[in-house]
């Protein structure tokens, strides 16, 4: 849907290359902002519509920027420790206001529900440049947690 409504005028090399270093640093800013655990430094990233969604680690999904101010305040106020360590990401800028990052992910994290907490997955940004201001924001925002291994096989009895 991002993609039919975009302007379909190509970027120049040297654009492209001006779009990925701003949003190199974006993705960055925005691991910092979620390690700060302050919901305005984390929020401001956010793309403020309806039609914003945040798929979060457990598999809570949010849609709306209402129900993602909402669902991220509760997180925070559940969760005394965080580090989200952001590896390899790649952003393709796919037209002149999408993009897309995909990355890995590290996340060690202190949830008063669950306790401590070790685990990795992969991440995507999808992210829309604001015609109101002219900046990156991110409009969907998908973390997922890789499946425990499973147990090793106990010893076979002779």
């Amino acid at each position: 849907g991002l993609l039919g409504c975009a302007p379909t005028e190509k970027l120049s090399q040297s654009e492209m290359a001006v779009e990925q270093q701003i949003l190199t640093g974006l993705v960055t800013d925005w691991e910092r902002a979620v390690n700060s655990r302050n919901v305005d430094s984390m929020t401001m990233f956010y793309h403020r519509v309806p039609d914003f969604v945040g798929i979060w680690s457990d598999g809570r999904r949010a849609q709306g920027w209402e129900a993602e101010s909402t669902t991220t305040v509760e997180f925070l106020k559940r969760t005394p420790a965080l580090n989200l360590d952001v590896q390899d990401p790649t952003t393709q800028v796919l037209t002149r206001s999408v993009a897309l990052t995909t990355f890995r992910h590290s996340l060690d994290i202190t949830d008063s529900l669950a306790g401590r907490q070790l685990y990795a997955g992969f991440g995507t940004l999808v992210w829309v440049k604001d015609p109101d201001d002219n900046r990156w924001k991110i409009h969907s925002r998908q973390i997922s947690r890789n499946p425990p291994a499973p147990p090793p096989p106990a010893p076979r009895r002779r």
